[in-house]
């Protein structure tokens, strides 16, 4: 089962890289949907890695974390998925516009921002239980990355909110949603992850 999550979690690096190569020829074409479905399977490529990661570290503390990794994956999956068929039938079957713009952004609104922010904040919850999993285990680089990523957590905080209250509060208005830093930062966490869990299981 191990080696089968890490084939799966490269594959989901993989599948990422192939978007951000091709990502500018996509737009173009107006293949948004596709997009999406390719990163619905990016995700659900990652299912296993936080069971494989509870498995391998063992303590307790990191339990309370991988529940909140899988929620973060599955519920992205379920999003990206939702996201395809909106867009795919916008694309196909509003040639006489029947359905308006205002319209198609709004149903966007609610596939994506807030609840791919608080998708971030479960992430970074994640993360902080496996930077504690990972100092109690004396691996002390990857607890340090680890808690770094957690960081964010402040970010997708902001956006959340920034997104969800009526009355806006300037200084959450300051911090913007950059899908660059979230996609890097995303790559970079699960390339960190699988990389300890490819070079530290013993098969």
């Amino acid at each position: 089962m191990l080696l089968s999550a890490i084939i799966l979690g490269w594959m989901g690096v993989f599948i990422f890289l192939v978007i951000g190569i091709t990502f500018k020829k996509m737009a173009e074409s107006n293949e948004f949907a596709f997009m999406h479905l390719l990163m619905a399977m990016m995700y659900a490529m990652w299912f296993p890695l936080p069971l494989m990661l509870y498995k391998l570290l063992e303590p307790d503390i990191v339990l309370v974390g991988t529940m909140f990794g899988l929620a973060y994956l599955l519920s992205l999956v379920i999003s990206m998925a939702l996201q395809t068929g909106h867009i795919a039938f916008i694309t196909k079957h509003n040639e006489n516009q029947a359905i308006s713009d205002n319209f198609g952004e709004y149903m966007m609104s609610t596939l994506s921002n807030p609840f791919e922010s608080l998708l971030g904040v479960f992430k970074s919850i994640w993360a902080i239980f496996l930077g504690i999993a990972f100092w109690q285990s004396g691996e002390f680089l990857m607890a340090g990355l680890m808690l770094s990523f957690s960081l964010f957590i402040f970010y997708y905080v902001f956006i959340m909110l920034d997104a969800s209250l009526v009355k806006r509060i300037k200084i959450l208005s300051k911090v913007k949603s950059n899908p660059y830093i979230v996609n890097l930062e995303t790559l970079c966490f699960f390339m960190v992850l699988m990389s300890y869990l490819t070079f530290n299981v013993k098969f």
